[in-house]
C-alpha cells in the first residue's frame, strides 16, 4: 500500500470512530460536521472529501454495522430448514437495528431519501444482502424442496421486504415490541414458504 493510501485509510478510520462515538453518545442531531472534524483531527474541509454531508456518514457507519452483523449470521447458520435460517439472520439484524435503535429510526429516514450516487450505492448494497438470501433459496431449489419455477431473487425480494417493513414500523413504535416484530416476521415466512414449497404431483 502506498503512503497516500495508507494516509487516506487512517483518514477514513478516524472519521469513523470520531462520527460512531459522537453519534451514539449525543445523538445524531446534536453532532456537527465541525464537532466530527475535530474529534477526527482533520480539517473541515478534508471531512467533506470524504462524506459530502452529515448523512452519507451516517449511512456509511450504520451500513459497516450491519454488514458486519450480516456477515456474523451467516458464518454462524447452522444446518437447519430455510425459514430457521432466514430467521436467524434477520434476527441478528434486528438485534443490530435495537442496539443503537434512536440512531437507527434516523438511518432509515435518511436511507429512504438519498439521491444521486448514494441511492445507486444503496441499491447495491441492499442487492447484496437479497443475493445472499436468494442463494438459501436456490438452495433449496436444488434439493427440491421449494418449486423451481419460482425465481429465487423475486422470493428473496419478498423476504427482505417483509423484514424491512416489520422492522421500520417497529422503530417508529407501530409494532410494540421486538418480540412482536420477530413473531410477525416468523408468520410472514411460513405464509410465503407455503406458497412456494413443492408439493408431491
Amino acid at each position: 500500500m502506498s503512503r497516500r493510501a495508507r494516509r487516506k485509510e487512517e483518514t477514513i478510520r478516524r472519521i469513523e470512530e470520531a462520527g460512531w462515538r459522537l453519534f451514539t453518545t449525543q445523538g445524531y442531531e446534536a453532532t456537527s460536521t465541525r464537532e466530527i472534524a475535530e474529534a477526527a483531527d482533520i480539517a473541515a474541509g478534508t471531512l467533506f472529501n470524504y462524506f459530502p454531508e452529515k448523512r452519507n456518514l451516517l449511512i456509511h457507519l450504520m451500513q459497516r454495522q450491519i454488514d458486519g452483523a450480516t456477515n456474523r449470521a451467516f458464518e454462524t447458520m447452522v444446518a437447519s430448514s430455510l425459514e430457521e435460517q432466514l430467521t436467524h439472520v434477520f434476527a441478528a439484524l434486528t438485534e443490530c437495528y435495537a442496539q443503537e435503535r434512536r440512531l437507527s429510526r434516523v438511518f432509515i429516514k435518511e436511507l429512504l431519501f438519498t439521491d444521486g450516487s448514494q441511492r445507486a450505492d444503496t441499491a447495491a448494497w441492499t442487492f447484496q444482502l437479497v443475493n445472499r438470501v436468494a442463494d438459501l433459496i436456490r438452495r433449496e431449489q436444488r434439493n427440491g424442496e421449494l418449486d423451481s419455477s419460482v425465481d429465487a431473487m423475486d422470493a428473496a425480494q419478498q423476504v427482505f421486504s417483509t423484514h424491512y417493513f416489520g422492522m421500520v414500523t417497529w422503530l417508529g413504535g407501530t409494532i410494540p415490541s421486538r418480540t412482536a416484530q420477530e413473531e410477525q416476521f416468523q408468520t410472514a415466512l411460513r405464509l410465503l414458504f407455503h406458497g412456494i414449497r413443492r408439493t408431491a404431483a
